[in-house]
């Protein structure tokens, strides 16, 4: 396998690390997506205000993970591909969610967890149309839409190309009520996600000059945006530490604002430059791709969420100890490596079955 695909290969275990890690922050400790999204009991000392400030820096840092999936799809699939391919990829894909939600679905009926319901059921039938999974949803339209897209990039010159880039970032990119992204986009939209393609297949076809340590500087761009953000982050909230009536905030950036760039730096950091990938890594990364997605559609399940996090993990007992870092590492791997050994046993199963 060329360097390069075992790079692209490792940066895709990478994202989905980071977007368990997310997780785990923003689900775990923040509780987004519940109606009001909660503030973070951080103790007034040292540990406490380190942990603070590692949580935020995780948060910020693993913002990127799903802009990089649509920018390595856009990576690989930039060089036009049948409309078949595009199919079968999705319909595969689908039939994977379908067996997840379906699957987390009778299990929590069946120990008591859940009260089964019609609706409910239909809904982890149709999990694209009730949008169970934001990215999953987005993910399978962008791969139907892939010849297509890929057809009308594959004839642009570079010139015309850099045209498009700069009229989508216009159209994407938002920060607060600057830009245009939250009339015409949004950090979930499916424009966003086709825009991230079509950046992604850019640097495929047109790589950026390489310089000496390229992939470094690409790296410490990246590092030093997030860092930027978690200093601002903690200095304007110095005032919360020691107060009992009000909670720490671990903020978040929008997909499509300053994420945007600091996607672009991490993704280069694996797309760009000489560095080549250990062989034992590369080995490890090619055999993980098969089951990579399922570590998603399996701690993502909106029933499993909760039950993760709140009953399982408690990310909160941690957050005022030595151990909150190392806990979260742990927590990180073992939900991943838990992930896909279910899909390797789904998998392996499955082909017994047809044989």
């Amino acid at each position: 396998m060329k360097a390069r695909n075992a790079r692209i290969d490792t940066l895709r275990v990478v994202a989905m690390l980071m977007i368990i890690c997310g997780h785990f922050i923003y689900h775990g400790m923040r509780h987004v997506g519940l109606q009001e999204s909660t503030g973070v009991p951080f103790a007034d000392n040292a540990v406490g205000r380190m942990n603070f400030v590692m949580a935020q820096f995780l948060g910020y840092a693993c913002n990127i993970a799903t802009n990089i999936y649509f920018m390595i799809t856009g990576y690989f699939l930039v060089k036009p591909r049948t409309l078949s391919y595009a199919v079968s990829k999705s319909w595969k894909l689908w039939r994977t969610i379908v067996f997840y939600t379906l699957s987390v679905y009778a299990v929590l009926c069946a120990t008591g967890a859940l009260d089964f319901s019609v609706s409910q059921l239909i809904e982890q039938l149709m999990p694209i149309h009730s949008r169970k999974y934001w990215f999953m949803s987005n993910y399978i339209v962008v791969l139907l839409l892939s010849p297509f897209v890929s057809k009308a990039l594959d004839a642009l010159a570079k010139k015309e190309y850099h045209g498009l880039l700069l009229v989508l970032l216009l159209l994407n990119f938002a920060e607060g009520s600057w830009g245009y992204g939250g009339i015409f986009s949004g950090g979930m939209s499916l424009v966003f996600c086709l825009s991230l393609f079509t950046l992604g297949g850019y640097l495929k076809k047109f790589p950026l000059p390489a310089f000496r340590f390229d992939h470094v500087a690409y790296l410490m761009g990246y590092l030093s945006i997030c860092l930027l953000f978690t200093l601002n982050s903690y200095v304007s909230q110095l005032g919360v530490f020691g107060d009992a009536d009000t909670l720490l905030n671990i903020r978040a950036l929008a997909n499509n604002s300053v994420p945007l760039l600091s996607s672009v730096c991490f993704f280069l950091v694996f797309a760009s430059g000489r560095w080549s990938v250990p062989n034992g890594v590369s080995r490890l990364a090619v055999g993980c791709s098969p089951y990579i997605m399922a570590v998603y559609l399996i701690h993502d399940n909106v029933y499993l969420r909760p039950l993760l996090w709140d009953v399982v993990v408690r990310p909160l007992n941690y957050i005022n100890s030595c151990w909150f870092l190392p806990y979260c590492v742990a927590v990180v791997v073992a939900v991943f490596v838990f992930c896909l050994s279910v899909e390797y046993v789904r998998q392996k199963v499955v082909s017994l079955l047809k044989k």
